[in-house]
């Protein structure tokens, strides 16, 4: 079972999860939120809606699912922009679309992938080095 050795500056790292599937993110939150402040968001649009309201500003870390109603996890890291610059962004997604996937790379929408069905245990090292790459951001903000 994953179990980080954590900081106190870790633990208060607050990570948004956007997914449609209801199992998807009640796990999340479950094992996750032991580590993390753990955000849920149902889709593109509310993700979006967060983003930008007086939650989003505490928000480190995005997970988004590429595939949802009203609009895909790309579409809401577009409309993001440059709002929220020092969040670090993971698409997780089933339908590894590789154009799409380095397209949203090279264009810097997403620092991080994760392809589904994923382990525990995948996700965990994807969120350690996203939540270490935004603490990277924030000291390097500071300087």
């Amino acid at each position: 079972m994953y179990d980080p050795t954590l900081s106190t500056t870790t633990k208060k790292t607050r990570i948004l999860f956007v997914d449609d599937e209801e199992k998807s993110c009640k796990y999340f939150a479950i094992i996750f939120g032991r580590f993390y402040e753990v955000v849920i968001a149902k889709d593109g649009a509310e993700g979006l809606e967060i983003m930008m309201g007086e939650e989003g500003p505490a928000i480190g870390v995005i997970v988004t699912d590429q595939i949802m109603p009203r609009m895909t996890g790309i579409e809401m890291l577009e409309r993001l922009g440059s709002h929220r610059p020092n969040v670090v962004r993971v698409l997780s997604t089933a339908y590894t679309d590789s154009n799409l996937i380095s397209g949203a790379v090279r264009s810097g929408l997403i620092d991080y992938f994760v392809g589904k069905p994923w382990t525990i245990n995948k996700v965990a090292d994807i969120l350690d080095q996203a939540v270490n790459h935004h603490l990277f951001l924030q000291r390097d903000k500071c300087v």
